[in-house]
């Protein structure tokens, strides 16, 4: 993870202090009074530490030649800070996107980092009195919809883990609770045993910025947590003290975010998955729920723990895809007017001298079928038939269920 940050209690970390004073106390403020989690801080810190080498580069405080990761980000005080231009923001976007190959995710990241930290410096600690940053705006995204496995997919990957794993009880469980609660890797790993209530059917989640909420279980979640947790007591020389849910075999202890990668990834390679990660089973919650029509957005956002509606809709987006798909994939869309054939002068001809005899009884059959209502107009293109078992299906009670 870091030199700083334990993954297992990030929240007791050693002080950030490898950094100009102002950002070290900017950190703490995100910390103590603006209630970031350890993460959220680490990320702005190790992003502005990247941003003072940066500029140091820039300025000519550092030889040249200097490799970045080799300049030291102290140093700088308020002055410094102050004489920061906007010119240098772009420069150091560019930068980013050019020399350091960020895609336009990670920059806007880290432009958001310098985005507080300059409103910590003007409207909070007022050490300045201009924001350089103000009138940047971060690059437009591109929209990119989640990657997600399918219910055949993820069935295949739970009975993966429940059959080639060391410790299946404690690994098939973990897989249930993505698949089925979307949480979050760091809300697993940080579950402890008094966060879950059997009986009541439900569990306490602690999610970015330490925000709680309750999740429902359902009868998979707590057949699966069941199994495990009366695994876990078991397991010889765990200490009664041990408050965490997901522990290691060889430890017996709290088990890491990385390890829990390394058991994912690993049952999604036996279950001949590839290009997944661990996150993409919250997006496969997600997707699964909303495409069964039973779960509106604001409720799903509810579940998922997001603090804005619009980071949730982008699984809406995932049902418009379908219906367009649904759309295209109609065989309807494959008929097309017939072109008018181009008669020739001999039909031409033909047709002129019939007219006579042909007019009277065309103009009496019109009339006739109009006053009966039986007009058949042209024949129907010959995908039509083919049809018509697809649609006598439809209308049939006994095969809703297909």
């Amino acid at each position: 993870m870091s030199i700083y940050l334990d993954e297992k209690n990030p929240s007791k970390h050693k002080p950030f202090q490898d950094a100009s004073q102002d950002v070290v106390d900017y950190v703490r403020y995100l910390e103590v009074i603006a209630g970031k989690s350890p993460n959220t801080a680490f990320n702005y810190y190790c992003d502005l530490r990247n941003f003072s080498r940066f500029m140091k580069q820039r300025k000519g405080l550092v030889p040249e030649d200097t490799p970045m990761q080799e300049i030291d980000p102290k140093g700088l005080d308020t002055a410094f800070w102050g004489s920061v231009t906007k010119e240098d923001i772009y420069e150091y976007l560019y930068f980013l996107n050019q020399t350091c190959g960020n895609k336009k995710s990670s920059t806007a990241r880290r432009l958001a980092s310098l985005h507080g930290f300059y409103d910590y410096m003007v409207n909070h600690a007022s050490r300045l009195e201009n924001d350089p940053t103000a009138a940047v705006s971060p690059p437009k995204l591109d929209k990119v919809l989640p990657k997600y496995l399918t219910a055949e997919q993820a069935r295949e990957l739970l009975e993966a883990t429940r059959t080639l794993s060391d410790f299946p009880e404690r690994d098939y469980c973990m897989t249930v609770l993505f698949l089925n609660c979307g949480m979050r890797l760091s809300e697993l790993v940080g579950m402890n045993v008094g966060d879950i209530d059997l009986a009541g059917r439900q569990i306490r989640l602690f999610g970015k910025g330490h925000k709680e909420r309750m999740i429902y279980l359902n009868d998979a979640c707590i057949e699966a947590l069941d199994l495990y947790l009366q695994k876990r007591g078991t397991v010889e020389g765990l200490s009664p003290k041990e408050r965490a849910v997901f522990i290691t075999r060889r430890r017996k202890d709290r088990i890491s975010n990385r390890r829990v990668e390394q058991l994912i990834t690993g049952a999604m390679k036996a279950a001949g998955l590839k290009g997944y990660s661990t996150h993409k089973l919250r997006h496969t919650a997600a997707t699964l729920m909303y495409q069964t029509g039973a779960v509106d957005v604001l409720t799903l956002k509810e579940l998922l723990g997001h603090s804005s509606v619009g980071t949730t809709q982008i699984y809406t987006h995932l049902q418009d895809a379908q219906v367009r798909a649904a759309i295209e994939a109609n065989p309807l869309g494959a008929v097309h007017q017939p072109k008018a054939a181009s008669a020739s002068s001999e039909s031409s001809a033909t047709a002129s001298d019939s007219k006579v005899d042909t007019d009277s009884t065309s103009t009496e059959s019109v009339e006739n079928a109009e006053s009966t209502g039986e007009w058949a107009g042209e024949a129907l293109p010959e995908i039509l038939p083919s049809l018509a078992e697809d649609f006598k299906g439809d209308s049939d009670p006994n095969s809703a269920s297909n």
